[in-house]
């Protein structure tokens, strides 16, 4: 859920109101790469302190016998929570407009690269022809790949000899 700009005013100090300003759409798309790093490692530190504090107040809460006024103890930490989810959401719009850049940049190095090939491509000399019609070495033989069948020579005549004995035989019968 996106917090208000009420709802920052409410929970921030005005150093910390400066921070995620410079989160906020208008200002954070003319931010460079070098600001936006640095409003990530201050806004890290931010939120690692509420965030620390946030527990610290739950921690003393839940080591609370359970006396009056429990309930309303364990409500006062809650600014703490509403502050960190507040850097949280700040820290995301930051990384995300960092990473926009980064593809960006990183997309303009591939265009450029493949602008240069094709500049090495159109430059580079055409194959030259050959001064004659001729073909050169002409067309070379392409041998089978199939391995040779055939019958192997000493079975070359015994079908037929074969043949020649059963006739004799019923003849002579």
């Amino acid at each position: 859920m996106s917090t208000s700009a009420a709802s920052e005013r409410r929970f921030l100090s005005q150093d910390e109101l400066e921070v995620v300003g410079k989160t906020h759409y208008p200002a954070v798309a003319d931010l460079d790469a070098d600001a936006l790093r640095e409003t990530r490692k201050r806004l890290r530190d931010l939120r690692d302190k509420a965030r620390t504090q946030s527990r610290d107040r739950k921690r003393t809460v839940a080591r609370a016998k359970g006396g009056r006024g429990s309930a309303a103890e364990a409500t006062k930490g809650e600014p703490h929570a509403r502050r960190k989810q507040i850097f949280s959401q700040a820290l995301q719009r930051t990384n995300r407009q960092l990473q926009r850049l980064e593809h960006a940049e990183a997309r303009a190095v591939t265009v450029a690269g493949k602008r240069r090939a094709l500049a090495m491509v159109r430059r580079a000399e055409q194959p030259a022809r050959p001064a004659s019609r001729t073909a050169g070495r002409g067309m070379r033989a392409n041998p089978s790949l199939r391995r040779a069948e055939g019958v192997p020579p000493d079975k070359v005549g015994s079908v037929s000899a074969a043949g020649r004995r059963a006739q004799a035989k019923r003849d002579a019968g």
